[in-house]
Parts: structure tokens; sequence; C-alpha cells
């Protein structure tokens, strides 16, 4: 899957109010627009928004009956499965959660842990095969390694074991 399709998607998901959704719905797999926000405590217009949003990464299907617009988690969709696998465990933090799938929502920590997993590198290494400037590169390694994804260690980053398996299947999804 290309580095532009893997962030855009982590980018929808990566929101607090669409992960409540996303629980919300696979608890109760057909409700409307109008009785999402109620449950989840925001205006009609918001919910929409966001659903809107999850239905047009694929995360979500939608269909019209009567005067009512309903949604359903589209449990084909591999990160959706995931993601509730996560949220399903008795100790699933939200913001363990969000933090994992924020690690990839740009394209250039794809690319940067995608060339650091055949072996750690230096960041002049890095920005070379990259051809990632080095105060960006710096900045995304910093964001990786705070999201725990990569570690530094004797002047070269290296790709971090994934300490639960979101974190796990997000590392599997982005290097492919």
């Amino acid at each position: 899957m290309s580095e532009d399709l893997i962030w855009r998607q982590l980018r929808v998901l990566a929101n607090p109010l669409r992960i409540e959704m996303l629980t919300l719905l696979s608890t109760d797999s057909k409700l409307y627009v109008q009785r999402i926000g109620e449950l989840l405590g925001c205006a009609e217009d918001i919910a929409s928004k966001h659903l809107q949003r999850l239905g047009d990464g694929g995360f979500l299907r939608s269909w019209r009956r009567g005067r009512y617009l309903y949604y359903g988690i589209n449990t084909e969709h591999p990160l959706v499965a995931a993601l509730l696998e996560e949220i399903d465990r008795p100790e699933a933090d939200i913001g363990t959660i969000l933090k994992s799938l924020t690690a990839f929502t740009h394209e250039r920590r794809i690319q940067i842990v995608r060339s650091l997993m055949t072996e750690p590198k230096s960041v002049d290494a890095l920005r070379v095969e990259t051809g990632i400037s080095g105060d960006a590169l710096l900045r995304h390694l910093r964001k990786l390694e705070a999201r725990e994804m990569v570690f530094h260690r004797e002047g070269c980053w290296s790709v971090a074991v994934p300490r639960n398996r979101l974190r796990q299947w997000l590392m599997e999804y982005v290097t492919g």
C-alpha cells in the first residue's frame, strides 16, 4: 500500500471522537447520525462531519432509510479490525491508542521506518537514503521515538519492538 494512502487513513482514525464513534458502532451496528450525536454528546453537524470522514476513509458503510442516514462499521477494513481489537482489551487506553495511530500520520515517518527495517542507521545515512533534510528528519525521528516506534543507541536509529498488538500491527501495515 502506498505511503500516501496509509498516512491519510491513519490521520482520519487518529481522532478521539472518531475512535469513540467506532467504539459505539462496534456495540450497536445500526445507528443514525442524530442518535450517534446524542450518545456522544456532540452536535448533529459535528457528528455528521466526523462520520463522513470515517466513511470516506472506508472505515464505515452507510445507508439511507427514510430521512435517516445510518452507519455501520466496515468490518472488512484491516485497520478497523486491528483498532477494535485494541479497544476491546480490558487495559486499553485511548491515549495510548492515539499515540500509536499518530506515529504514522505523516508520509515521511513511514519512509523513515521503512528505511530502518533493513538495519540501524545514523542520521546522515537516513538523510541520504530518504532525501529528508536534517532538521525535518530529526523532528520526525523524535516523534517516532516518543511513540515508541524507534530508538536511538550508539549514534544509530533502530526500529523498536512494539509493546502492544496495535503498534505491532501498525508496524507491519506500514512496512508491508
